[in-house]
């Protein structure tokens, strides 16, 4: 077991932009077609430990508990089978796929949220109750969601 931390070479409190250019660089270095075949191990740890701490829920996840908080019995963190068959997403990584940054991440529901909340000495010795904001999606009860007038269709 390694610190996926470490392995890249990058603090715990790096951004994710870090972590990427921690990437990218690593991958490089240690990628087959340059490092040569006795490097396939490091170059397979290296794609877990970003597909771990480029995802901010997993990040967290492994953030509380380790490696082990992540593995659902497979050996790889959940969502991620291990084959490295397709290496298409790798190559877009490095080289772009235009200006899509991929698919938009909207948070789903039951997903835990980050607020930032400002508290005094005395509230946290005595106890407080706070109000936070929180933003939520509903459908529309006159549209139904189609943004169009009662009584005309969307024109596609």
């Amino acid at each position: 077991m390694s610190d996926y931390y470490e392995l890249l070479g990058v603090s715990r409190q790096a951004s994710a932009e870090e972590i990427k250019k921690a990437y990218r660089k690593k991958a490089r270095q240690l990628h087959p077609d340059v490092a040569g075949p006795g490097h396939e191990e490091e170059f397979k740890e290296v794609q877990v430990a970003y597909s771990v701490l480029s995802d901010e829920e997993k990040r967290q996840t492994y953030d509380l508990g380790g490696e082990d908080a992540l593995h659902g019995g497979g050996g790889f963190p959940p969502g991620f089978s291990g084959d490295f068959s397709d290496l298409g997403g790798i190559f877009q990584t490095f080289f772009g796929g235009g200006g899509s940054r991929g698919p938009a991440s909207r948070a789903r529901r039951g997903q835990d949220g980050l607020v930032a909340v400002q508290v005094s000495l005395a509230d946290v010795a005595f106890g407080a109750t706070k109000t936070v904001p929180i933003d939520t999606y509903v459908t529309c009860t006159t549209c139904g969601g189609s943004c169009c007038a009662p009584g005309t269709e969307p024109v596609t």
